[in-house]
């Protein structure tokens, strides 16, 4: 029988996984959040059955080491590791040593989205996901997480500054990240417009047909650059963008299943069902009362 993966959000991650959190912490529903290692992670049970985010997450490494499973391969992570786990990825923490520090930076995907549509950080969605700094990165980065976690714990926090914060690190990462080959670039180009446009038409768009034109090129073409870079098909970004939409829209109990379905321009009620449970093993009156459970 093949076992389900399931979707959680920062929330739930934050419930399962950072055991001994205070309620505050809990709840906090910031797009933007940073926790140390030693004081949250390092006490998670393992061993536990990989899952699937609907957030983004980095885990940096400072001392000690954490072995984490991402998207079927194993990453032991080490002093001055970072593991970057993207929006839609399944994961799970594998080994945690008893004397690991860092930090758990969160952040949501509205947030990326704001900040790489500069074409420089477009490619920062395409970088390797472990990622090894030099020693003085490290110190940098360090010491720039300490900064955005007290930045946050501020009552006075403006949203803008640890956005810029949060600008900062990446531009950082892509300096130390393995670049991209240019025998793919034509391929990585095309995807990241594509990403571009899917970000912008999802929500009214749910044909490859409509971004293949938008792109001047042929559907099977759109494919085969698409599921190269990404390994997924142009159909399946669109149903997964268009699901992870629909659950933040779920968090609104007021709303009914149906005005969900109508305002992301599902074909009809069943169908957004459909694809809902195909997507996260769910409907999506289970998600909302499995996100509902205290």
């Amino acid at each position: 029988m093949k076992t389900t993966i399931k979707t959680i959000s920062s929330y739930e991650y934050k419930k399962d996984f950072l055991p001994g959190i205070s309620g505050q912490v809990l709840q906090n529903n910031e797009n933007i959040q940073v926790y140390e290692i030693e004081n949250f992670l390092r006490e998670t049970v393992i061993p536990a059955s990989p899952y699937r985010v609907s957030f983004n997450f980095l885990l940096f490494v400072r001392k000690g080491s954490i072995v984490q499973f991402l998207e079927n391969e194993e990453h032991v992570l080490t002093s001055g590791s970072i593991l970057l786990v993207k929006q839609g990825c399944v994961t799970t923490t594998l080994k945690i040593s008893a004397d690991a520090t860092g930090y758990i930076l969160i952040y949501e995907n509205d947030v990326i989205q704001r900040i790489t549509l500069q074409q420089r950080l477009l490619t920062f969605s395409f970088v390797h996901p472990h990622i090894r700094l030099s020693s003085a990165t490290g110190k940098w980065l360090s010491q720039l997480l300490y900064l955005m976690k007290t930045e946050l714990a501020d009552s006075r926090n403006d949203i803008n500054t640890s956005i810029s914060l949060l600008k900062a690190v990446l531009y950082k990462l892509l300096q130390e990240a393995e670049q991209v080959p240019a025998a793919i670039n034509r391929n990585l180009d095309i995807t990241l417009r594509f990403n571009e446009y899917l970000q912008e038409d999802h929500q009214l768009y749910k044909s490859v047909s409509h971004y293949a034109r938008r792109l001047n090129i042929s559907e099977s073409y759109l494919n085969k650059c698409v599921k190269s870079i990404t390994g997924k098909p142009p159909k399946q970004c669109i149903n997964e963008i268009s699901i992870q939409h629909s659950i933040l829209l779920l968090q609104d109990q007021t709303r009914d299943i149906a005005s969900i379905a109508f305002e992301l321009n599902f074909q009809s009620t069943s169908y957004f069902t459909r694809l809902f449970r195909k997507v996260t093993g769910l409907s999506p009156t289970d998600y909302r009362k499995k996100m509902a459970a205290p």
